[in-house]
């Protein structure tokens, strides 16, 4: 059935290949095929899979529809081949007020790599970090109504459906096998599906001289889920069960710009958020507590296609347990260097993650060679280090990769 359908979409993208200039229809897309490599022993492979993504869009005076579709083969991880409709949507854009409905990625923040108001499409964590970020923001089915001016936009954001993480199984070499920490995994606790569970909000941004600033406010839910644990009384085994919890946030955010640089700030504070104990406290429950996080950021661009970005983010929990899984401070800082050379076709890159708690960090560096205007080469390194934190537990899965895409 599944073949059946790619052929059937196959067929139409070619047919409006062939129809796109009478009917204004455009189709793009690209092929990749990605393979990773474990450094350390047993050198096995960390990844191997190829992609077909096929986008078609078509523009109507103030309309406007959108519809992209991923075909994935995945040789490490067969259960995750398939075919699937990535975006669907469509959008009107009026002279002072628009709407967009349907499958869509729905970006809020400044930051780079990092979450602090940007909490409404989810991330697909299957290979942790090791990818590239458009591929680990997932979409969402929303809603997002906008009224506009020159110098202001208000977008009212509404999401009917919950959508979590996408986190590594037991037989992914990026997941957690409870079983050999003696803990049984419970299915997530997930919202209904109902009214009452939808998630809305709203942001208001403004757009001045040298200088840009919203305002937001959200009612959603930990798209991460936190981790409760009991002990089954007829086993006598400990359980861990992932849970999602309401969650609100107001937030703010800036970036100017000063001469080559560009100084970018944001900030939330969460109400009533739930945090998991420490597995010894287990008899705790969850934890629930308000917190504050924020993050500072400059970019700068000192020419000759030099970009170096820097930013350091703390999530504060107040009125903090120390039967709280995490710290009071949770410091993250990220480091990012990038250059093109040879008349802009070789581009060279490194962006690191730093967990200054733990001392732990995940660095990519990656070369990424233009062959033609279609065709990329690129190679990278992956590299984890640390005893512990969030980065320092996948220190055994630092891998070398090479990477080749087609667009058209």
């Amino acid at each position: 059935m599944k073949t059946v359908t790619f052929i059937i979409i196959l067929i139409l993208i070619s047919y409006c290949g062939f129809t796109q200039e009478n009917d204004k229809i455009k189709v793009k897309g690209f092929i990749d095929t990605y393979h990773a490599v474990r450094i350390d022993n047993p050198n096995d492979f960390m990844a191997s899979r190829s992609r077909f993504r096929g986008e078609l869009e078509k523009v109507n005076g103030n309309s406007y529809f959108f519809v992209s579709i991923n075909a994935l083969h995945n040789n490490v991880l067969p259960e995750l081949s398939k075919i699937q409709f990535r975006e669907a949507y469509m959008e009107y854009t009026g002279n002072t007020w628009g709407f967009k409905a349907g499958r869509q990625i729905i970006i809020w923040g400044k930051a780079d790599g990092l979450k602090v108001t940007d909490v409404i499409s989810p991330m697909d964590l299957t290979e942790f970090l090791a990818q590239d970020y458009d591929d680990i923001r997932m979409p969402v089915n929303g809603i997002v109504f906008s009224k506009f001016s020159k110098n202001w936009e208000l977008d009212l954001v509404c999401v009917p459906v919950f959508e979590s993480y996408i986190l590594p199984g037991t037989n992914n070499p990026w997941g957690m096998d409870y079983a050999e920490l003696g803990l049984v995994e419970d299915e997530a606790l997930t919202p209904d599906f109902k009214l009452t569970n939808i998630e809305y909000g709203g942001k208001l941004s403004f757009y001045l001289s040298g200088i840009d600033f919203d305002i937001s406010a959200l009612n959603t839910w930990n798209k991460a889920p936190v981790y409760s644990y009991y002990i089954n009384d007829s086993t006598d085994i400990m359980h861990i069960r992932p849970e999602h919890h309401r969650l609100g946030f107001v937030g703010a955010g800036f970036s100017k710009s000063l001469s080559a640089f560009i100084i970018k700030g944001e900030s939330a504070f969460y109400f009533d958020k739930k945090f998991s104990p420490k597995p010894k406290n287990y008899e705790a429950g969850l934890l629930e507590s308000n917190s504050i996080n924020y993050l500072l950021g400059i970019d700068w661009y000192p020419g000759n296609e030099w970009t170096i970005t820097g930013q350091f983010s703390d999530e504060y929990i107040l009125e903090y347990s120390n039967e709280n899984a995490l710290n009071e401070h949770t410091y993250i800082s990220t480091l990012g260097v990038s250059k093109k050379l040879l008349h802009s076709t070789l581009s060279l890159s490194t962006f690191g993650y730093f967990g200054l708690n733990e001392g732990d960090f995940f660095n990519r560096t990656s070369a990424d060679y233009s062959l033609s205007d279609n065709i990329h080469a690129m190679i990278g390194y992956d590299w984890f280090r640390g005893d512990s934190g969030v980065f320092g537990r996948y220190n055994k899965n630092s891998q070398m990769w090479v990477k080749a895409k087609f667009s058209f």
